[in-house]
């Protein structure tokens, strides 16, 4: 319909549009349905004509006025109908394409949360665990301030005993060699950790061994004797030595060196008595080595040459590379403490306990001893110190295999 806006216009607008509209009733009428008209802007033209003064609608020029308004007004309506179809088409492309361009983002928003959400799950968890070996770092950064360091005891047994109790506590450790954290139990003494010479925390692999080691500081009276604590010692070793490539492979290529020239392949050729007991202790581990590598042996009487089955040293060497630091750092120790390889490895078998490595160990000792007689303790030792230190010694190394969990590595 035609809404003709007339307020604010003067007199004479509203005498034209008067006139315009009673000289043309049936156009009017005819644009009525058609189209809305503001005349609100002077700059329609419409309106310029209705302002237009009345001279210009005279009586006589009523019939081409009346014909040029009409086609004019019609003209514009239709214009105004095509712009706005127009218009209502673009709106509509372009709410399409922002309708699927919305959708698309929507997929596509979608799909990357679904691969976004797999991808921050991975990387919670491994935040998570270096937020938690981070945490361990610090921790034990902090607890070194407070922890006893075994490196500051004397060897010599001049150190005082400054703690009142020893005890053992769960913690979780991280492993350097798999990067995984694993449950040890470390000693403690008046609830402080202990830290080994290396500054490395003293920590065993299970509770047992834990607690063996803290009877050992327990026991100790006034004065701290390091030459007490087997144990102690078999511990610090694994840690602070066996831990390292360079120090592993040392030890066991020192250890096929020694079993070239072991102890219980070197015979006597007298006395006879000493002959009999060589074959009967020594005899029997070389029998069981030759079982188990599934290789001969060799022994003699001349100690000037002597060479084993290089498949035995390379049975031996495999046998020694599976070993745990653990279980290596024993061997090393017992064979150090008896000149026999063999010996140490029956020992870690089985095949020997303590009491059977302290006879192999000291079976030339023992005839001196029966034959001449103890030579006692004096200011340098004595036999009676030796066979102490020795029995501790395999005795301890028995224990610390015995307590090691069957899985260690």
């Amino acid at each position: 319909r035609l809404r003709l806006t007339t307020s604010g216009l003067d007199g004479r607008m509203t005498a034209a549009k008067q006139r315009v509209l009673g000289l043309m009733p049936s156009a009017a009428q005819r644009l009525l349905p058609l189209a809305r008209v503001s005349l609100c802007g002077a700059s329609h033209p419409l309106q310029q004509h209705l302002s237009a003064p009345a001279s210009r609608l005279s009586p006589s020029s009523s019939t081409a006025s009346t014909t040029t308004t009409s086609s004019n007004v019609h003209t514009m309506l239709i214009q105004q109908q095509q712009q706005q179809k127009q218009q209502q088409q673009h709106n509509g492309l372009v709410g399409s394409f922002v309708q699927g361009a919305g959708l698309a983002r929507c997929q596509f928003k979608t799909g990357v949360r679904f691969a976004s959400s797999a991808a921050q799950r991975k990387t919670t968890e491994a935040d998570k665990k270096s937020e938690q070996k981070e945490k361990l770092a610090e921790a034990d950064k902090n607890a070194k301030k407070k922890d006893v360091p075994l490196g500051m005891l004397k060897a010599d047994g001049s150190s005082k005993r400054f703690y009142k109790a020893a005890g053992v506590a769960k913690i979780d450790q991280d492993d350097p060699r798999t990067g995984t954290l694993k449950t040890m139990w470390s000693l403690t003494l008046d609830g402080r950790g202990v830290r080994t010479p290396a500054n490395k925390l003293l920590t065993l692999p299970n509770k047992n061994m834990a607690m063996a080691i803290a009877l050992e500081f327990d026991v100790q009276d006034l004065h701290i004797l390091p030459y007490t604590m087997p144990m102690t010692t078999l511990a610090t070793t694994a840690i602070d030595q066996m831990s390292r490539s360079d120090v592993r492979k040392s030890s066991i290529t020192g250890l096929l060196r020694q079993l070239n020239n072991d102890l219980i392949t070197l015979r006597s050729n007298e006395p006879d008595d000493l002959v009999a007991s060589e074959k009967q202790l020594w005899g029997a581990i070389c029998d069981w080595a030759s079982k188990h590598y599934k290789c001969s042996v060799n022994s003699t009487d001349n100690w000037l040459h002597l060479e084993q089955d290089p498949a035995l040293l390379q049975a031996v060497e495999g046998d020694l590379q599976q070993l745990s630091d653990w279980s290596l750092a024993v061997i090393d120790n017992v064979s150090g403490a008896t000149g026999s390889t063999l010996i140490g490895v029956a020992l870690y078998h089985g095949f020997l306990d303590s009491d059977g490595a302290n006879k192999s160990a000291r079976v030339q000792e023992q005839y001196q001893v029966d034959r001449w007689g103890m030579v006692e303790a004096s200011g340098m030792g004595g036999h009676d110190i030796d066979a102490a230190d020795m029995r501790a010694r395999l005795a301890a190394a028995s224990v610390f295999l015995r307590l090691l969990p069957k899985n260690i590595k």
